[in-house]
């Protein structure tokens, strides 16, 4: 594409993030963002890859001794280290050029560059059930049922929530926090795709007073 393009995209657990984030970036032609931004963060850290991703996307879980332990005590540790290196990241990548931004609070970290927001969501049995298919087909020798996958999703989904309201002013799924939700039930992922695409290239450069002068 002529004009540069940044997307970013959160979701839900099991909505189906990664593959719809891909897909847009195959569809556009950009290069898209999710497992490279933890070897990125690995090579800028010394830390392996591992423990990165061990700890990629979780918020800090603070006591009340670490409350008072001192801020500087949470700035100078390795997970603090991690987040820092990510969102260093995701701004050099933003910097580059044109991309597809999965997760890691993208949307706010580039909060002054023009981009678009994006949520996924999907009711809770249906992103159990895809947690279900995609598990035992991954792991036939170590196969989830359903209470197994349920307690993952509600785990997954709750990580996500506060990490992204501990590094952000928002409220993580806020339909006031991003350009478009899209329940990837009802959408589908080639659905969902074709409707992040339609709003990229629809929507360029309007505005609501824009089509309210008409």
């Amino acid at each position: 594409m002529e004009d540069k393009v940044i997307v970013t995209i959160d979701r839900e657990f099991g909505s189906g993030g990664h593959e719809v984030a891909k897909r847009v970036a195959e569809r556009l032609g950009i290069p898209f963002y999710d497992e490279e931004i933890i070897a990125r963060a690995a090579a800028n850290t010394g830390y392996q890859e591992e423990y990165i991703r061990d700890n990629d996307e979780k918020a800090p879980e603070l006591s009340f001794n670490t409350m008072f332990s001192g801020f500087d005590n949470f700035q100078a540790s390795p997970f603090a280290k991690i987040q820092e290196e990510e969102f260093n990241i995701i701004r050099e990548i933003a910097a580059e050029g044109s991309c597809v931004i999965v997760g890691r609070a993208a949307d706010y970290i580039l909060s002054e560059e023009r981009h678009v927001s994006i949520f996924l969501f999907a009711p809770f049995e249906d992103r159990v059930r895809r947690k279900l298919q995609i598990h035992n087909t991954a792991e036939p020798e170590n196969l989830f049922d359903v209470p197994t996958a349920e307690k993952a999703v509600r785990q997954i989904d709750k990580q996500r929530r506060r990490y992204y309201e501990f590094y952000t002013d928002n409220k993580w799924g806020g339909r006031d926090e991003y350009d478009l939700l899209i329940n990837t039930s009802r959408a589908g992922v080639e659905g969902a795709v074709d409707i992040i695409e339609a709003y990229i290239k629809g929507g360029k450069d309007k505005d609501l007073m824009s089509d309210l002068q008409k």
